[in-house]
């Protein structure tokens, strides 16, 4: 890059506008915006936000598929210092509330209905007074006064097209002040994820963000004539983070995916010559098992990297063999060090890779330490993964407490995950602190399901382990204890969990017990529960 390196995230945003001005960036069906069509319509939604009343701090709340909108509402945001909050379009309405209230956003974009879900009655439902915000902030949503909807008409607010033209009456010089208000300490987004309580938390990250991912950027070889397939949700730092961010910092075009289809992918990376495809192993298995893969021309892709609990050697295999990929890296990370802390090298043997292994890209420092007593230990031995540096998050938003939990007197974040260094550098993931599990790449806490449980008439004791599946890679396992004349079947507590709990969160099966095995203080032996649920492992087709 000429001139001084961009700090902030605009800055980056202009750079690649003012070199490649004419170069494809955004593609969506038949939308096809170049990095001047990103300028010009993202200095419109920043315009709009001002006139809506927005400014530097202020929270938006984002409640959407992967759209152009999206981006365009992200980069808006950038532009006057205000901070987007991501809110998962697969939430239930009770999970999509505690976001937003949590979050304190003053406004939310929503899409009118996507895949049978219509999210205006979801916002009725979560939030009855509205028709009365105007004159009563709601006592749930104490800062949220507007939303906006992408559809040719709104029962709760102006559409995209109102609040658009709304911007037209903001002059350049006021954007020009609020622009001139940022600071590359301020927060760029506060994405949601679920901690050790169990409770979403807020995760702040600022304009490091950009550091993380020009490192990123540079590892992989990215550059303006590649495409990215951008089918990871923009909910999530896989998405908003590391699909997009590179294609910021580089130019590459990035091509949207509103819905994963493994028929859908295979067609975009045919016709717009899609070279990095990175996701979970998931995405992977549907591509190398889809029964037209040998009829779509695959020859454009790259490059890309593979996250999760566990790569199956299929994956890497199929990638280097039958989708011809230069390299498929894996990477470890998580949303609080802005989704990268260690990635394998081009040109690994298949050994590394298999395993996972990976290293830190530079800049910020990556210890393993002894869970209990926070000694930092040699290579060859286990321990807590912690990490220290400009990839970490700032903190969880109004969450002080569970900050100071994550955090030691050192500045060390501790990640909850065991990990082991060798003697050559390479990290490797060995488990994990924290019950945590990920199911087809979305994290999930066993309390928000056990919450749901217990909310079941005549269910006296849940507990939610995870099994191993052959395609998403974990799946929930639900095991009850009964109690009363109420006492509900299988079908009637998966039924509940499936009305209150985002479909990655429910259980695979659920179990009834007469008793619980107990360590001899009575608490649960959780690691006997998985093993009973693993019995069951063989049974899991993979769907």
């Amino acid at each position: 890059m000429h001139g001084a390196t961009p700090q902030l995230l605009t800055e980056a945003l202009d750079h690649t506008v003012d070199s490649l001005p004419n170069s494809l960036a955004i593609v969506d069906e038949d939308v096809r915006l170049t990095w001047r069509d990103v300028d010009r319509l993202s200095r419109g939604v920043a315009k709009s936000l001002l006139a809506s009343g927005l400014g530097p701090g202020d929270h938006i709340a984002v409640w959407l598929p992967n759209r152009p909108e999206w981006l365009l509402l992200w980069l808006g945001a950038l532009r006057i210092g205000a901070v987007v909050v991501p809110v998962n379009t697969k939430f239930k309405t009770s999970e999509a509330a505690y976001v937003i209230q949590k979050s304190d956003a003053r406004i939310i974009f929503l899409l009118d209905s996507f895949l049978g879900t219509d999210y205006e009655d979801r916002l009725l439902e979560m939030c009855p007074d509205w028709d009365r915000l105007a004159e009563v902030p709601s006592r749930d949503f104490p800062e949220l006064r507007t939303a906006v909807v992408l559809g040719a008409s709104s029962r709760v607010g102006p559409t995209f097209e109102d609040f658009m033209a709304a911007g037209n009456q903001v002059s350049d010089e006021a954007l020009h002040a609020a622009a001139g208000r940022i600071s590359a300490t301020d927060t760029v987004a506060i994405v949601f994820t679920s901690g050790t309580t169990g409770f979403p938390k807020g995760v702040m990250h600022d304009h490091r963000a950009l550091r993380m991912m020009t490192e990123v950027s540079e590892w992989f070889d990215y550059t303006a004539r590649d495409r990215i397939l951008g089918h990871l949700p923009f909910f999530h730092v896989a998405g908003l983070f590391s699909s997009f961010l590179p294609s910021v910092i580089t130019g590459a075009a990035i091509v949207l995916m509103q819905q994963w289809s493994a028929q859908r992918a295979l067609a975009l990376i045919e016709q717009e010559r899609v070279s990095v495809l990175s996701g979970i192993p998931t995405h992977f298995l549907d591509l190398l098992s889809h029964e037209d893969l040998a009829s779509y021309d695959t020859s454009s892709l790259r490059i890309g990297w593979i996250g999760g609990s566990s790569i199956p050697p299929e994956v890497i295999r199929g990638c280097d063999e039958t989708l011809k990929m230069d390299a498929l890296l894996p990477i470890y990370g998580m949303t609080e060090t802005t989704s990268t802390t260690a990635v394998g090298r081009i040109g690994d043997p298949l050994d590394i890779r298999l395993a996972g292994k990976g290293v830190p890209l530079g800049g910020y420092e990556v210890s393993i330490v002894d869970a209990a007593t926070g000694e930092h230990l040699p290579p060859g031995a286990e321990g807590e993964i912690v990490v220290r540096g400009y990839t970490v998050m700032r903190g969880y938003y109004r969450d002080a407490e569970a900050t100071a939990e994550v955090f030691d007197e050192d500045g060390w974040f501790h990640t909850g995950d065991l990990g082991v260094f060798d003697q050559a550098g390479y990290l490797q993931i060995t488990g994990r602190l924290k019950d945590m599990f990920i199911v087809g790449g979305n994290n999930v806490h066993p309390a928000d399901v056990e919450a749901v449980l217990l909310d079941v008439p005549g269910v006296k004791q849940a507990y939610v382990v995870a099994r191993r599946h052959p395609r998403l890679g974990e799946v929930g396992v639900a095991f009850l204890e009964r109690e009363g004349p109420a006492a509900p079947t299988e079908e009637q507590v998966l039924a509940h969990c499936r009305a209150n709990l985002a479909p990655f969160k429910v259980p695979r099966d659920v179990f009834i017990v007469d008793a619980w095995p107990l360590t001899p203080t009575g608490k649960i032996q959780r690691f006997r529960l998985r093993e009973m649920a693993a019995l069951q492992e063989s049974t899991d087709a993979p769907q």
